[in-house]
């Protein structure tokens, strides 16, 4: 395997269902503000949303990647919404579906792609999706608990939480306040909801390093952050998302803590965007016209961060925790 590569591992696949992806978004979420702010940003067509949005998708991601300094990108699927007690999928709280076969067709097609597939535990077929995203050598498992009404604290994940841990894949899950998506039911990214799945060995990486959306009244839950990382080696934190207009005021914070420094793992978050404009008055307007310059945005994201403080082993860490690198990178 190629000697510590630098590993993005936070970029968010989208589609409508075009190109026989198995794709799907709710017209709701079509209309969303968030979405639509994204589509105006990247200028996304119409015609592309009803034709082609979900190859071009995959392609400018591994442009993007291969463009920038980072060597691979870990691609994002997304599951939707399950009622827990039927294990039935709820279409009508589902926002998106990015299924995992789509996500490791996408990783065969382009070889600076890693496969980060979306399982809701909940669904009745959990289980043998698992089994399935196992057996194709998936690096990471993600979930977006509010949106997905995700439990991670529920007792009904033990078969899930004991074969997930003994495959050594971490889950990404998303911790703290959310934007882009509705949030059906914004406790379920408490950060104590972890304590289940950690205590049951499995790998974790706290997505957004729990941060709050800025101007929001809920709770700021980095003390406990800080409590569940002392204590338990198998939890992880990112940084994806951080210099984005929800959260760009926690990255002075978090480059000052040490135990978040040394096990944050880097993420982009894109396609939101990152921005150095809002560290004006701590770099300098100078500084600030020379980064909004680079072109790429991962690679403009990785030096606002440098520049913060983080030290460029965030870029290479995944490498101890991501699982099945050695199949995908050669």
């Amino acid at each position: 395997m190629e000697s510590n590569p630098k590993i993005d591992i936070h970029i968010h696949l989208a589609g409508t269902g075009c190109n026989c992806s198995g794709c799907w978004i709710n017209p709701k979420l079509r209309r969303r503000y968030t979405i639509k702010a994204l589509q105006i940003l990247h200028k996304i067509s119409s015609y592309q949303m009803q034709n082609t949005i979900d190859e071009d998708w995959g392609k400018r991601v591994s442009n993007l990647v291969n463009d920038s300094h980072v060597d691979y990108g870990v691609v994002l699927g997304f599951d939707g919404a399950f009622d827990p007690s039927t294990g039935k999928i709820d279409m009508s709280n589902s926002q998106m579906i990015i299924p995992p076969s789509w996500v490791f067709k996408l990783c065969e097609t382009y070889n600076n792609l890693l496969p980060g597939p979306s399982i809701n535990p909940h669904a009745q077929d959990a289980l043998s999706k698992l089994e399935y995203c196992i057996e194709k050598k998936a690096v990471l498992i993600k979930w977006l608990p509010s949106a997905q009404l995700i439990d991670p604290a529920s007792p009904n994940l033990a078969q899930f939480y004991e074969k997930i841990a003994s495959s050594g894949i971490p889950l990404l899950i998303h911790c703290g306040g959310e934007k882009t998506f509705a949030s059906l039911n914004p406790s379920l990214n408490d950060v104590d909801r972890l304590t289940y799945p950690l205590e049951a060995g499995v790998k974790i990486i706290c997505a957004h390093s729990a941060t709050k959306i800025i101007g929001s009244s809920e709770e700021d839950q980095s003390k406990t952050l800080d409590h569940l990382l002392e204590k338990y080696e198998n939890l992880w934190v990112d940084n994806s998302g951080i210099c984005n207009p929800s959260r760009f005021s926690h990255l002075p914070k978090l480059t000052q803590n040490p135990i978040i420094v040394d096990r944050t793992l880097y993420g982009s978050d894109w396609p939101v965007p990152s921005n150095s404009f809002y560290y004006i008055k701590k770099l300098g307007l100078k500084e600030v016209i020379q980064l909004e310059k680079i072109r790429n945005w991962i690679d403009r994201d990785i030096e606002i961060k440098r520049r913060h403080g983080y030290p460029d082993i965030t870029l290479t860490r995944a490498n101890q925790v991501l699982a099945n690198l050695d199949y995908w990178i050669k």
